[in-house]
């Protein structure tokens, strides 16, 4: 059985670990806070986009568009895999890699070169670590991210695109629904498949034609398309940003209410101990006592 002094010392470090553990959730707290209201106040603006989008193609004109055109030349694919570049915050990096591996399986199986691109320094120490180190790591991608910082990434993923120099963009992150709800999620960024069949069908049904379009429908989606890929790929960093906030935020409150816990077990051992401690020397006591009658 440890010492009153030993259970002292080791009550006194898990009460310091609870500070820490307490201070991160705030901080965790105070920056969740920030990014919900940037995630979602990005949402609908990009949800419209693509509603806009469906419904100028939906108008019965026909349109090409080489972001809209499946690309089978090159053999190739980009996968950009968003992680955080700190830790504790539970599982929320497990589950973005094992994703990633589902989604490079699944490329590979139809014969198609993987080029992996990493952002957030822990999923490029982990794809290093099992010896698949990235083509690509982005370190400079967190809460203070703009919309310009995201939009030369996207330009760069279009020209490469647009070139066929690569049949696809793959974006594995993680989806951001409530702060009881985030999840991962792959996206298809290129080709553009957000224009679902279902739901160009039934915004055809709208009589658009009876619209003017100035610009034409065709010019407005020229200059469009492009727009939708940077906000596509710009909430998926919002949406990753925030996940990632509100999984410290749950994970330094388990540990902060696991540190309570175990203080007051080891305040009962200490007592205890304490206890065992005092009666051990009043039986001293009494046995002197007796020895000298």
């Amino acid at each position: 059985m440890p010492t009153t002094r030993e259970i002292v010392k080791r009550r006194k470090s898990v009460a310091n670990i609870r500070k820490i553990t307490r201070t991160m959730e705030m901080i965790a707290t105070a920056r969740f806070k920030r990014a919900h209201d940037s995630a979602l106040g990005a949402r609908p603006y990009t949800e419209n986009i693509m509603h806009l989008l469906a419904y100028l193609a939906a108008g019965g004109e026909e349109f090409d568009h080489p972001l809209l055109e499946e690309n089978n030349q090159s053999k190739r694919s980009i996968v950009l895999v968003m992680t955080g570049n700190r830790g504790l915050c539970g599982g929320y990096n497990g589950n973005v890699v094992r994703l990633a591996h589902q989604v490079i399986e699944k490329l590979e199986k139809k014969k198609q070169q993987v080029e992996l691109r990493v952002s957030g320094k822990k999923g490029v120490q982990y794809f290093k670590f099992v010896g698949r180190p990235p083509q690509v790591g982005y370190t400079n991608f967190d809460e203070k991210t703009s919309f310009k910082d995201v939009e030369g990434l996207a330009d760069e993923f279009m020209d490469l695109y647009i070139n066929k120099k690569i049949d696809s963009v793959h974006v594995v992150y993680t989806s951001f629904a409530s702060a009881s709800r985030f999840f991962p999620e792959s996206l298809p960024l290129l080709p553009l498949t957000s224009l679902e069949v279902e739901e160009l069908e039934a915004l055809a049904k709208i009589h658009i034609h009876d619209y003017i379009f100035t610009p034409s429908a065709r010019e407005i989606l020229e200059k469009l398309l492009p727009y939708a890929v940077r906000m596509q790929l710009y909430q998926c960093f919002k949406d990753s940003i925030a996940s990632e906030q509100v999984a410290r935020m749950r994970a330094m409150k388990a540990a902060t209410d696991n540190a309570e816990h175990m203080i007051k077990v080891l305040s009962r051992h200490y007592n205890r101990a304490r206890q065992s401690q005092i009666t051990s020397e009043l039986l001293d006591i009494q046995g002197g006592v007796e020895a000298l009658k």
